[in-house]
This record gives C-alpha cells, structure tokens and sequence, in this order.
C-alpha cells in the first residue's frame, strides 16, 4: 500500500493535481498509440500561463500558486475523460485531446480562456488570468514521437506568446508616462555587474533591474537623447518615442525576448531621435544575468552611437552604407537641381567561395580591387559606397535606364572572364538591382527596397545579370511569400492539399509494367494546381522537404505494398532531396517504413538527382551504399543535365541510370541525342547499371528507342502521372 501511495505522489502533480512531466509524457505516448491503431486524429496543445512571473512578483507566491490551480481546474472542465492533462514545467502545460481535429480543439482552448475571463474574482484572484498555446494535429500515419510533437506545439506556442508581449508593451508604453526616480531607488546586484560588463564593449554603458523595470544611463547619454535622467523608471516608455517608427516593432520584440528570458544575449540596431531632433543609428548589446532561481535579474551593456564613426570604409576607401543613406537623403531634398536619383545595388556572385578557397585576407584584397574598378567605370554623374560584405551601393543622379545599362555593361564586362591576383586565380561575376526616384520610390527605404528586389531577381535568374525594377517583381515576391505561408500550413495541418500522383515505368523490351514513380502534387486554396517545379524548391529553400519527403514515402511505399498484392514484382520509384540526407537517419527511417508497411527492399528504388552523385559527399554516398547493402535500389535522376563525367559511372553507388527527357526531344530526326543515349546505354550495361529513358511521349520517339538496351522506359506514352485509384484503368 506504501509502494502504491508513493507511485501516486510521483505520478500526480502535488500543487496542481494533474499529472506530472514524467507521468504525463508516458500517458502521451500510450494515447498516440492508442490514435494511431484506432485510426483517429489526436490534438496536442501545449500552453503557457502569461505573466505569471509578474503575478508572483506582484501578488506573491501563493497568488501565483492558485492561478496555476484555477487554470487547471477550469481545463479540465473542458476536457473529457479521453483527453488528458499533464504540467510540463512551472508555467507550461501539455493538454491531448483525442479524436478531435485542430478547429474543435481549438474551441476547446477557447472555452478554458472564458472561464478563466467570467470566474476569476470567484476564485479570489486580482486580475484575468490567460495562456498562450499552439496546437498542432497528429494523424494516423505519422510517426513522431513525444518530444517532436512537445517541440513542435512549443513553436507555434511561441509565436502567439511574442505577439502577446508586443501587444502587451505597446498597451502598457500608451498609459506610462516615463519618471526621472533618484538614484536610491535603483538597486542591483554588484557582484553580477562585472560580468556583463565584460561581456559587452565601450561607449554607452547601461544597467537594468529586470525586476523592477529601472534602468541606468550615462551622463553622456542623457544630454545626447535628452532623457529624463541617469536613472529612469519604466525605461522602455522613455525610448518609445525616441525609436524609428520603422524599427519599433523590431526593438519591441528583441528587448522582450530579454525581458521574458528567453535570450541570454542582445544585439540589434536601431535609429533613435536625438536631442537635436536627428535620427542616429544605434547599436545596442548586452547580456541577461539570472538570479539563483532562474529569473531574468540584470540585463546590463553598451549602446554603441554608430552615428560618431566615420563615414569612410576603411578597407577600400569607399563612403560606407550610412552615407549612401544620408546622399540619397540629401538628393530627395534637393528636387530643384536632381529630378531622378537612380540606385543600383552589386553583389558579387559567391564571393564566399573566394575566401573558402584561399583566405579572408585575400578576399578582401579582391574587394578592395574590385571597388577600384568599378569607381574607375563610374561616369561623373555616379557615385560608389561600400555597403556591406562584398555588396556595393551605386548613386546615378539625372541619369536614364540606358546609363544604368551601359554602367553595368561595362562593370560585366571585366568579370566574365577569370581573374588572377598574386598569382592566385579566381572567377567571379557581379549581379544588380536597379530602381529609380520618382518613378518606383518617392523616400530612401522604398528605394532601396526596390533595388534589392530587383537585385533578388538577378541573383534567382542565374546571377551575372542587372535587372531593372518593375512593379509586377514585389507581386513575384509577395505570391512566393504567400506561397511558402501555404505550405508551412498544409504541412503543419498533416500535408493537407498534398497528393501523391503515380507515372508508370515499363519494361523497355515488352511495354510490360514495371512499376512506378510516386511524384507528390499540391493544390492550392488559392492558385489552385502548382507545378512541382514550383513549390518543391520552395520546400527545399524553408526548411519543409524533410518531413514532405518522409510523407510521401510512407505513402508511396504502403501504396507499392497494396499493389504487390497484384503484381508481386511491382517497384516503387520515389526521389529523395539531398536535405534529407543531411538530417536525422536517413537509412533508418527507410528501414523503419519499409517494416510498417511490410514491404521488401526489393520493390523500392530511392532517386537522388546526378549533381548530388558528383559531389562526392561523404554521408551521401554512406546513405546509398546503406541502401543497397538493405537490398533497396539505388537510380540516378537526370543524368546528363549536370556534371558527371563518363569514368564516373563506374564507380557511384547507382542501379539505376535515369537518362533526362531532354534528349528524347526531337530524336527521331536528331543524330547527336540518339547517339547520346545509345553510347551512355551501352557503357552501363557493360558497368552493370541499368538505364531508364524519361520522357518518351510519343509512337514514334518509342520506336527509336525500343532498341537501344534499354532496361525502362518512362514518358507520357504509357501514361502520365495519376491518383492510385487511377493507375491501372489508365495503363
């Protein structure tokens, strides 16, 4: 009875009478599993009580502690006998409810936060309490595990708790007015002061009392800004009218970050109006000191006034970004003498790889060099500063998009070709963006806007180029941005709108089939169909074709399982993006899926593209050699489009060559391509490599290939790409 009573003490929170951490993630984990084999969706909540801190600080400890038990008695109101409710930590909470899909769940979450709102007087409480969370739903067929699921619900819990403070401290700076205390009634801990001193650099020293809200300030700072006093209470009021509208949200959310504990160190710059009424950029760091219990205690540093360096680049002589920033300024103010003022920003294309390839002291020679250059080009109506990195700023005044054109010609010009420095070679071209006042901006960060728009666009068209602005590339933008918001959605909402569509592979000799490529679609709410060649890189580019790649594998390869049951030989292509190898155990994950679903390695065949085989990575090539050794086929995608020499086919760890549908175009009558695929055909056959043509479309390019020893053949002539309950009535 002891034993049983101490399981019970462990197992259940003692404040709150919830389950505990350990117990809770053990009884999360069963209610998965129990989702999972009953088929049924499961909602995973995490939440966090807001400003508990400031309610213990406040009100005392005791109040805080029958917050905690006011939140958890009105949650569990809310909750069934399936669901369940556990404590995480001192302030977190983790809540499943079973069976229920996000928009019921969510409703759920809601109904606790208006008992909290109608009840909280009756429970002897000063003020509301309230939570943020994030949700996130768990389907059948997924497989993570309890601490992916806490992670990922703790991300989304995150974002709606940073716009509660934001919210929260621009409410509180409109009803705070900012007080000059005297200095007794600052208080810090000394001994903690020296190491954030240490941690920081010269010029404007600060201190904090994190709990108090009272700042200190140099005397220096005070007559600069005009401040209130050396020690200043509620010191975020005071600066709120200093910052720039531009960079308040920024300021707001970075000092919050500090003020919540969530960042140990602090780093931005903002602009600030100074006593003159000048706006003077600032660079404020500093570091958090914790008391011994955890809690923010001081935050102390420097505040740097980058409005004092001098505005020459000191390694190639060019006036720096502030004043680029301060001349095109100028030039706006003076509409009676400059009509048009045109900005171009340069990049260097991969610049990076001439400091990997030899050092940093050699690339900044060749910044420096090539600063000379381009000022030598300039004609006397342009002017060249030194941004940042190896970025350049470029000012034309009453010049028209012919001058732009023929300034960038001429820059071109000398980096299309290979260079050589101290005896070192090395290539390197330059993009630009070029936008115009008054015709795309009428202010400075408008226009500059637009040319690193445009900017953007050369680098995304292949680099080497200048693109003038126009108004249909923020559409561009802003559709792309748009687009990456949907698919984190449909990713986070358990892939929804995704599909995968299957295109037949067939025996090359006999038109037999053979098996299938699994090629994932998506449909858009609001585009409706997009191109794979759309969205996959957009996956690639924001960190989402991991978990997209994992789920069209599991669903191809439980697909390819029903389908054996037909045909017991039937293989299932599907393509792998070189992130995946990159994170996580690639090679375990396959192993793992190909035993959930029962299917043999065998009749799965992994593609990776032919520029991943040239690389020669190391984990890559592990990764395949681990595939083959499971018994699981191996094919190179594209082949011919990149890089690979022909030696090199001997030696990759491939099954499969998958020869690119470009050099089926045309082939009846063109002699190179057909010449192509027959020779690389018969060097893989004679390595034991095995070759798939893609993209014969057509009676005629069929007939022409059927011949050459080929092992596959893939194209829109035995059939294009089809839903599951589509493949065979369409063969």
């Amino acid at each position: 009875m002891e034993h049983r009573e101490l399981w019970q003490l462990a197992a259940t929170d003692s404040l709150t009478g919830v389950s505990s951490r350990r117990e809770g993630k053990d009884r999360l984990e069963l209610i998965i599993k129990r989702a999972k084999k009953e088929k049924k969706t499961l909602t995973v909540a995490m939440f966090d009580i807001d400003s508990l801190n400031w309610i213990n600080n406040r009100y005392g400890d005791r109040a805080g502690d029958r917050v905690l038990q006011f939140v958890t008695s009105a949650s569990r109101r809310c909750l069934r006998p399936e669901d369940i409710i556990f404590r995480l930590s001192s302030d977190e909470f983790i809540v499943a409810i079973y069976g229920e899909e996000l928009t019921n769940a969510d409703k759920r979450l809601q109904k606790i936060l208006e008992i909290l709102a109608g009840e909280y007087e009756e429970h002897g409480l000063e003020c509301s309490p309230s939570f943020s969370y994030g949700a996130v739903e768990i389907y059948p067929e997924d497989c993570f595990t309890v601490s992916d699921i806490i992670a990922k619900a703790d991300e989304l819990m995150y974002v709606q708790k940073r716009n509660y403070h934001i919210m929260r401290a621009k409410s509180k700076l409109k009803h705070t007015d900012a007080e000059s205390v005297s200095e007794d009634d600052f208080q810090y801990d000394q001994a903690r002061l020296y190491d954030a001193l240490t941690a920081s650099t010269d010029d404007y020293i600060f201190i904090g009392n994190m709990k108090t809200g009272v700042f200190r300030y140099p005397p220096a700072m005070v007559a600069e800004f005009a401040l209130p006093g050396e020690v200043v209470e509620n010191a975020a009021a005071c600066w709120s009218g200093l910052i720039h509208p531009h960079d308040e949200a920024h300021f707001l959310e970075s000092n919050q970050e500090i003020a919540d504990g969530r960042a140990e160190e602090h780093n931005i710059e903002y602009r600030a109006r100074n006593a003159e009424g000048e706006w003077i950029w600032l660079r404020c760091r500093g570091k958090l000191i914790r008391d011994q219990y955890g809690n923010p205690d001081m935050f102390a540093g420097m505040i740097s006034n980058l409005g004092k360096e001098k505005q020459i680049d000191h390694m190639t002589g060019l006036y720096n970004r502030f004043e680029f920033e301060g001349s095109i300024k100028k030039y706006l103010m003076d509409g009676s003498q400059i009509t048009r003022i045109g900005v171009m920003i340069l990049d260097m294309d991969a610049f990076k790889n001439i400091n990997d390839l030899y050092d940093r002291m050699f690339g900044d020679e060749i910044l420096r060099m090539t600063a000379g250059n381009i000022r030598s080009i300039l004609p006397g109506n342009s002017r060249i500063y030194r941004l940042d990195g190896d970025e350049f700023g470029v000012i034309i005044t009453n010049g028209t998009e012919k001058d732009a054109e023929d300034i960038f010609s001429e820059i071109q010009k000398q980096y299309t070709r290979q260079q050589e420095y101290d005896g070192k070679k090395y290539y390197c071209t330059i993009s630009g963006g070029y936008a115009v006042c008054p015709d795309n901006a009428d202010n400075y960060l408008e226009l500059l806007k637009c040319a690193n728009y445009a900017l953007e666009r050369s680098k995304a068209m292949g680099k080497n180029r200048m693109t003038i602005y126009s108004s249909e590339i923020p559409k561009e933008k802003e559709k792309k941005l748009e687009m990456v918001q949907m698919l984190r959605e449909s990713v986070e909402r358990g892939f929804a709108g995704f599909s995968v569509c299957y295109q037949p592979q067939v025996d090359a000799k006999t038109g037999e089939l053979y098996g299938a490529e699994a090629l994932a679609r998506w449909h858009c709410s609001k585009y409706g169909d997009v191109s794979p060649g759309e969205f996959i890189p957009l996956l690639e580019q924001n960190g989402l074709i991991v978990s997209m790649g994992m789920w069209i594998l599991r669903k191809a390869a439980a697909q390819c399982k029903k389908w054996c049951e037909r045909k017991p030989d039937f293989n299932m292509s599907v393509n792998l993006s070189y992130q995946q190898f990159l994170e996580g155990d690639l090679t375990s994950f396959v192993r793992d899926t190909l035993k959930e679903v029962d299917l043999s390695p065998s009749n799965l065949t992994l593609e990776l593209t032919e520029s991943y085989f040239v690389k020669e990575d190391a984990i890559v090539r592990e990764t395949l050699e681990s595939f083959q050794k499971m018994g699981v086929r191996v094919a190179m995608d594209d082949f011919g489009v990149g890089y690979s020499s022909l030696s090199m086919l001997k030696h990759i760890p491939a099954d499969i060559v998958k020869i690119d549908r470009g050099f089926v175009k045309g082939i009846t009558t063109d002699l190179f391509n057909a010449t192509f695929i027959r020779s690389i055909t018969e060097l893989c056959n004679d390595v034991g490599k095995q070759v798939c043509l893609e993209g014969v479309e057509t009676k005629e390019e069929y007939g022409s290939v059927g011949n050459m020893g080929l092992r596959l053949i893939q194209g829109f002539y035995f059939g294009r790409p089809v839903p599951a309950e589509k493949f065979f009535e369409n063969l």
